[in-house]
């Protein structure tokens, strides 16, 4: 049983640290800042650019094509859930590949469950309108996150 267990373990590569970029423009100065995960193909990136709009967004970028958001919004819920806590269900603006989290109250509270959290598991709908789910082992994303907020808010002041 023992030998099976680290068999398991060995199968599985360890969870990728968060990494971040932080980008000045050589024009205007404006600074734009990405801390990015990848985990099993699919791709979670938190953002920050205030020269194209206002707060941090969240994105997450499948290995598969998501299910059309509304005719007329391009939202569609997702459900989301960190660890052991109660799964939550938001709209997403969805486009091909990419879901994206963009108001204010909705994604702070995101990245104050991001922050602390062991893992997150994200639920969408491919084009063929099956379930599929996005898991992500989180690891060194407080730091991360806070180096790319950090580098947008030290922008704006």
């Amino acid at each position: 049983m023992f030998l099976m267990a680290l068999t398991i373990m060995a199968s599985e590569p360890p969870p990728r640290p968060m990494t971040v970029e932080v980008v000045r423009d050589p024009i205007t100065d404006a600074v734009r800042a990405d801390a990015t995960l990848r985990d099993d193909g699919n791709r979670l990136v938190v953002s920050c650019d205030p020269a194209e709009y206002d707060g941090p967004r969240i994105r997450v970028h499948s290995r598969r094509w998501l299910g059309r958001g509304h005719l007329f919004s391009g939202h569609r819920p997702v459900i989301y859930r960190f660890d052991n806590q109660r799964p939550r269900r938001m709209l997403w603006d969805i486009e091909d590949r990419r879901a994206t989290l963009s108001r204010g109250r909705r994604v702070a509270a995101f990245l104050n469950e991001l922050q602390t959290a062991q893992r997150l598991v994200i639920r969408a709908r491919d084009v063929e309108n099956r379930r599929f789910d996005m898991i992500f082992r989180l690891k060194d994303v407080a730091p991360a996150l806070g180096q790319a907020l950090a580098a947008c808010d030290g922008d704006s002041a």
